[in-house]
């Protein structure tokens, strides 16, 4: 019991003291709010002092000779002011000014400088073009010579298989050029021009039929033959010379080797070898028919 009475009195004193401090505590907060205000109202009295907006009615203790006072002595002080402040403003400006001067040569140096390197870097980039274009068109003209000189030894390489595999098949080669080739042409085109005219001359010497009598069927082995078709305007049992005339007593050796000369020329302009125009060992006669060794042509 005593102990529970010792406790009431411990919390009374307490509660006591928790009064005193809220009682003290809202007095100290009402002097606050005062001073405050009091600070607010000193703040703005200092700055219309400091501005120089100094109203009379903040003033009135004052006589109106100090005020009047106090204002010009406010207003030269704020003069001066504006003189040193209008004097930094110039001295400003000049800075500025030569601020602006070293900016502008700053930047018109380093413009030179810019145009100069990307100028370098322009032509560097000319030359190297220029470079790989001549590079890329020796290269260009490398690799066409290199597979000209290609195709030519493929070509030249085709060619020799192909001669090889026509000796190997037993047929004659080809022409090793155009020239060759032009020459056997005129050469073949002058061989039968000559065998033409070789035929044309036997026929006008009488040695080959006309003809319309080679049209019908005749053979020309049968042209020495006795019994057999003679020349026109001669008869069958008249004796015939070497050139189908009919045999007299002018008709001896000399016309004989006339007509083996004329033989002989013929076997020339046939085929034109060697063997006919050595000797007439060339020409065989063959049942009357004279033949060339190497062509086989009548002559």
């Amino acid at each position: 019991m005593t102990i529970l009475d010792n406790n009431d009195q411990d919390l009374m004193q307490l509660w006591q003291i928790i009064t005193d401090l809220s009682d003290q505590l809202n007095q100290n907060r009402t002097l606050s709010v005062s001073l405050y205000g009091q600070a607010g109202n000193v703040k703005s009295q200092a700055v219309h002092t400091q501005t120089g907006f100094v109203l009379r009615r903040f003033n009135l203790d004052k006589s109106q000779e100090e005020y009047d006072a106090e204002l010009e002595r406010m207003n030269t002080m704020m003069s001066s002011e504006n003189q040193s402040l209008q004097y930094d403003n110039k001295q400003l400006n000049t800075l500025i000014k030569e601020y602006e001067q070293t900016l502008e040569t700053v930047m018109s140096n380093f413009r030179n400088r810019a145009k100069d390197v990307q100028e370098r870097e322009l032509s560097l980039i000319r030359e190297y073009e220029t470079r790989l274009l001549a590079l890329e068109e020796d290269n260009a003209a490398r690799d066409l010579s290199t597979s000209t000189a290609t195709s030519g030894a493929i070509t030249r390489l085709s060619t020799i298989m192909r001669r090889v595999l026509r000796s190997l098949g037993g047929e004659d080669g080809e022409d090793a050029s155009e020239e060759q080739a032009s020459a056997s042409l005129e050469r073949e085109i002058e061989l039968a021009r000559l065998e033409k005219e070789n035929e044309e001359l036997k026929r006008m010497m009488g040695l080959l039929p006309p003809l319309q009598a080679r049209r019908e069927g005749y053979d020309p082995r049968t042209f020495f033959e006795q019994g057999k078709s003679r020349p026109v305007g001669i008869a069958s049992g008249s004796a015939v010379g070497p050139f189908g005339r009919q045999a007299d007593s002018s008709c001896g050796l000399a016309d004989w080797c006339l007509m083996y000369a004329i033989v002989f020329l013929a076997a020339q302009l046939c085929c034109r070898s060697s063997c006919c125009r050595a000797s007439m060992s060339g020409v065989h006669d063959r049942s009357g028919v004279l033949y060339c060794c190497r062509c086989r042509t009548a002559v």
